[in-house]
């Protein structure tokens, strides 16, 4: 479970007749490491990627290995014999028994390794991605097992599989061009990779290729832990957000009001303290509120219909104004940087958990108030299909409801 599903989307632009079978997606499970531990039961299959199968003849080593950058290429240590180094840029690592641990996380499939890719913070980077390759049926259980509570209705699990299967569909075709195509984390779809339960098994083999469907494409099925009784929506939440039928916000029906995020706050936070924050993070996304001074004031100058926020605009003692999405101002509320002791992480107490907030500058204070959910608010509130499920509900009536004029259709 988590509530800060949040996706760099693209526009989906899949249509239902080219999916024909079961992609093999790819999830990176190790970002810009300096070095990954490989591990697994037998001897580990260590070769090149396929765009350089001639380069070099795949190589058996005991277990465990660990794999680094070493110049252009890669540096292979063995828990046994002498290390190598090859010159590809990229190696594919395979068990006998099919299943590989990164950094002592076990994952079904096989693994890549890639360099990171240079960045403006990191323009030469000395360090290694690791992405599991695995078929799409087989990635959702170890999504489903962190995305809900083991005790939760098998409903909502059918349900669930349904909205992650559309979601990865749709971020595989969207991400071709680069080598992975969600993360493993909150950034996409948290990911336990192999070891699942019973219902999330259950749930993805019952629904097999099902997924969801507005105008004969496949519809990317965000979602987040609580809505607080409003959905966002897609097109003002994310940059590339599609503006369709099914990923409109408005007002829904309270059922995620077990959450213990369905109502927070209020607290304060120091008024220097989260101008700094928040021109913190501006610089570190490169917008412009990060040459924002002291904050004056702080409005919500826009809601959708669900009368969520779509645009705070923040004043500062220059009189300059910045409009910032409502996703954009809850990070930006929240940035910690790890190697500034003043923008340390900030406590549960005083977090944002999503923009659905009032907002008020009183002298040298920021009052929070009213906080409603956790997490964006786009698609179908994970709470709320809980609550949906024991009252009886089926995960046909939950989907319309949170993806209304969307219709369940099977691809492959």
């Amino acid at each position: 479970m988590h509530g800060s599903h949040v996706a760099i989307p693209a526009r989906p632009k899949l249509p239902l007749a080219n999916l024909d079978a079961e992609p093999i997606v790819r999830v990176r499970v190790a970002r810009r490491a300096d070095r990954v531990l490989i591990n697994a039961h037998g001897m580990i299959t260590i070769g090149p990627g396929p765009s350089q199968a001639n380069r070099a003849t795949p190589q058996q080593f005991a277990a465990p290995v660990t794999i680094s950058k070493h110049g252009a290429g890669y540096a292979i240590r063995p828990a046994q014999g002498q290390a190598i180094a090859w010159g590809l840029d990229a190696l594919q690592i395979i068990t006998a028994s099919g299943h590989v641990a990164v950094n002592g996380t076990t994952y079904p499939g096989t693994i890549m390794i890639h360099h990171s890719v240079p960045t403006k913070w990191d323009p030469t980077p000395t360090s290694v991605d690791a992405v599991n390759h695995v078929g799409l049926e087989t990635y959702l259980p170890g999504v489903l097992e962190k995305e809900l509570y083991s005790s939760w209705h098998p409903a909502t699990f059918t349900a669930q599989a349904i909205a992650a299967r559309s979601y990865a569909i749709v971020q595989h075709y969207a991400n071709e061009n680069r080598h992975y195509d969600m993360e493993a984390g909150t950034a996409s779809q948290a990911y336990v990779g192999s070891n699942t339960g019973y219902k999330p098994q259950q749930a993805v083999l019952q629904t097999r290729g099902m997924v969801l469907v507005y105008d004969g494409r496949v519809v990317p099925g965000y979602y987040s832990s609580t809505c607080g009784g409003a959905a966002q929506d897609a097109s003002i939440a994310f940059p590339n957000g599609e503006d369709i039928p099914p990923l409109h916000g408005g007002l829904r029906t309270a059922w995620c009001s077990q959450s213990k995020k369905f109502r927070w706050g209020p607290f304060t936070r120091d008024r220097t303290m989260l101008s700094a924050r928040i021109a913190a993070w501006g610089k570190s996304t490169e917008r412009s509120i990060g040459a924002v001074g002291t904050i004056t004031s702080i409005q919500i100058t826009q809601r959708n219909k669900g009368f969520r926020p779509a645009v705070f605009t923040i004043t500062d003692h220059r009189n300059r104004r910045f409009n910032l999405g409502p996703e954009e101002f809850r990070f930006a509320c929240n940035y910690a940087s790890s190697g500034t002791k003043t923008l340390s992480k900030i406590p549960a107490s005083q977090r944002l958990y999503s923009s659905f907030i009032d907002v008020t500058v009183s002298g040298n204070n920021v009052q929070f108030a009213n906080g409603r959910g956790y997490g964006h608010g786009v698609g179908m509130c994970q709470f709320g299909a809980q609550g949906m499920a024991q009252a009886g509900l089926q995960p046909e009536q939950i989907l319309r409801t949170y993806y209304p004029s969307s219709r369940i259709q099977r691809a492959y």
